[in-house]
This record gives C-alpha cells, structure tokens and sequence, in this order.
C-alpha cells in the first residue's frame, strides 16, 4: 500500500539494509583513527550531503573521505568524456584535449578513466577561451592559456596550503572529529563560490596596467617584442645553510615573511615583482628610479631568521624581450649574474642605471670591473649607497 504521493507509509519495512550494516560493508569503518561513533557521524553527514555509499568508499581509497563533499561542492557537476564535451561544444576532441593541457587540467575524482574528466561549465569555458584565436593564431591563443592554467595553479596552490597550515593542521593537533573537519572543509571550498566575479575588475585593472607600462617602456613605433625596463633580481644569503637547521613551520615563516616584505616594497615603489624563486625573487620597473628605490628597501627592510638571512642583489637596464608576463634577453641575465658578484646588504647595478638615475638623489660609488659568466668582456659595475 502507498499513500497518494506513491511513497510506502512512514511504517512500512523497508528492503533495503540499514545505513550500518552498508557502511560496514564498504569498509569505511575499517582502519578509523578516530573511535566508531565519529566515523558513524561523519558518514551519516555524507549521506545528508547526497554522497552514495559507492561515493564513500571510493573516496576512502583516495584518502579523501573527510573532504569528498567539499571536493563535490568546489568543482560539481558530471565529468563528462572528452567526446562528450566535443558534442556539447562543437570543438573537436583533440583540439578540447590540446587546450585542457595547455590550461594545466589533470584527472580528477569522478573523471571516466584516462580522461581528464571536464564538467559542462570548464567545457563551455575552454570553448570560449578558444574564440580568443579568432583574434589571434591558435599558438598564442595556447600560450595564453598556458599562462592563465599556471597562474589558476599558482592560486590553488596558495589557497590549498593557506587552509592546511593555518585552518586543518591546528584542527588535527587539537583532536577534534572527523565530522567537525569535514564541515569546516566544506565551508572553505563553499567560499569559492563567486570568486571569478569578484576577480574580474582586478584582471580588468591588471591588464590596463600591462597597457600603460607597454606606452612607457615602448623603444619605437614598430617594435612589439622589445620593452626597456630595468630588471632587478634579490636573493638571500645564508639561506640554504640556515633552512637546513629550521623546522617546516619556522621555514614557512621566513619565506612568507621575505615574500610579504618583498611584494609591499616593490609595489610600493611602483615596480612589479615578476616571479618568486625559492629564495630569490625577481622585479621589473618601467623606470630606473623606481626599480633602485625597491632595491634599496629590499635590503634595508629585511632580515631573516636572527639576521643569518641576508638580502642582497643585482639590477640592470635596457632592453628586454617580454613574453607571457615575464622577461628574457642579456639585459636579464646580467642583473642575474650580478647577484652572485653583491656581497650581503649591496645592490650591483650596471653604468646604464645609474646613467637612467642621473640627476636624482640616488647614489652609487664604484665597485669595478668585472668578469660576469657569461658575458665575454668584463662589465663595470657600481654599488648602491645606502
């Protein structure tokens, strides 16, 4: 008998076998560092949040039972297979393929096997990611993509150790349940939500910006590769010797602190940083006099783990070859190589510098000449005064 929506009356038996003795069945009681009542409850959650027990199992063999319905909420929807988004879109499946590479787009949960896996929503984005080849050629198109895929990455990467070091780590040392963890997780992944809209009048700023250093930086009418910029590379002393005696977490704290004071200085003196590398960071200015101002405060501002790290650097200017947001060319290489010859707390800057500073009250006093690798006949070089 059924009532008139269809269902059996709340009284009815049911075939089916309890919640437990499923959970039991799957496994996912076994192996439980918590005690059975924690793992009950934040099965039970699991199943709320719309999770099969298929789901749980699966997830407990990935080591991400805790965060499967955070991992649902953060990326939803089918993976569909590569054919499948090819109907969807209209683009064809290799091309599809080609373009998720190129964005940095790996298998995940759910994917069919030896698929990536794309929803309906990352399908109908790379398509229109795509349209940008109508405006330029398909290799460019790609290498923008490329670009976009590492810095998303780059963002993730952030977000994802942010949340272990300051949100799950002290969680897991203060003992508290699965269940608690589990919602937490679901809560941080829930604030994604809207995240792309709230970027876009940044993206928008950060791309009127790259217009407005390319008017200033430009050499001549007719040269779209070339850009003079003076390129600053800093890098600390006495970090290799002194990270090997610290632990993970006194570690962290040096490169953040470095990282932080780093970016605030450089922007502040209207430069830009480029990229961070280990223990190095490099930055680029449209002006002369700004990049040596963000030099200077980079070695004044910092010291690190007890004053044993120590800032130094090198800087040139002239002409660079600017691509995918970063820069090549000798230009770069010197101001590279001019770190290693900086003894700690110095800044080597080559004679274009200080001739692009001149009549500022910017200082320099001569350090030499100098036999940089790589470059066949000795360079002079001169010292910031600070």
């Amino acid at each position: 008998m059924t009532d008139a929506g269809g269902s059996p009356p709340p009284d009815a038996p049911s075939d089916a076998p309890p919640l437990e003795t499923e959970y039991e069945s799957a496994g996912l009681f076994e192996d439980v560092s918590t005690d059975h009542d924690d793992r009950r409850a934040l099965l039970d959650w699991l199943h709320e949040m719309g999770l099969s027990v298929d789901d749980m199992r699966d997830a407990k063999d990935s080591l991400a039972l805790g965060a499967v319905a955070g991992d649902r909420q953060l990326v939803p929807g089918e993976r569909l297979t590569l054919r499948a988004a090819s109907q969807r879109t209209g683009v064809e499946p290799a091309l599809l393929e080609r373009l998720a590479t190129a964005l940095g787009l790996l298998p995940i949960g759910g994917a069919p096997d030896g698929e990536v896996g794309l929803t309906a929503d990352e399908a109908d984005s790379l398509a229109g990611l795509y349209a940008l080849s109508d405006l330029f050629s398909e290799d460019q198109a790609l290498a923008f993509l490329r670009v976009l895929g590492s810095a998303t990455a780059r963002i993730g990467e952030t977000a994802v150790s942010m949340f272990l070091a300051d949100i799950e780590s002290p969680h897991v040392l203060a003992g508290k349940s699965e269940l608690e963890l589990a919602k937490t997780t679901y809560e941080a992944n829930r604030r994604v939500d809207g995240l792309a809209e709230r970027l876009d009048p940044f993206l928008r700023r950060q791309i009127l910006q790259a217009i407005e250093r390319t008017r200033v930086t430009m050499i001549h009418e007719t040269e779209r590769f070339q850009y003079r910029y003076a390129v600053g590379f800093v890098d600390l002393t006495g970090f290799t010797a002194r990270s090997a005696t610290m632990d993970p977490a006194e570690l962290a704290h040096v490169l953040l602190t470095f990282e932080s004071h780093a970016h605030d200085v450089v922007n502040a003196a209207g430069g830009r940083i480029v990229k961070l590398i280990g223990d190095e960071v490099m930055i680029v200015a449209d002006r002369a006099e700004n990049a040596v101002e963000a030099m200077s405060a980079l070695m004044t501002g910092y010291g690190g783990a007890d004053d044993q790290i120590v800032p130094r650097g090198g800087l040139a200017y002239g002409n660079v070859l600017q691509r995918g947001g970063d820069y090549y060319g000798s230009v770069v290489n010197l101001a590279s190589r001019l770190v290693d010859e900086a003894v700690p707390r110095e800044v080597l800057v080559t004679e274009e510098v200080a001739e692009a500073v001149a009549g500022t009250e910017l200082r320099f006093e001569p350090a030499g000449r100098r036999m940089v690798k790589g470059f066949a006949d000795p360079v002079t070089v001169l010292s910031l005064a600070t």
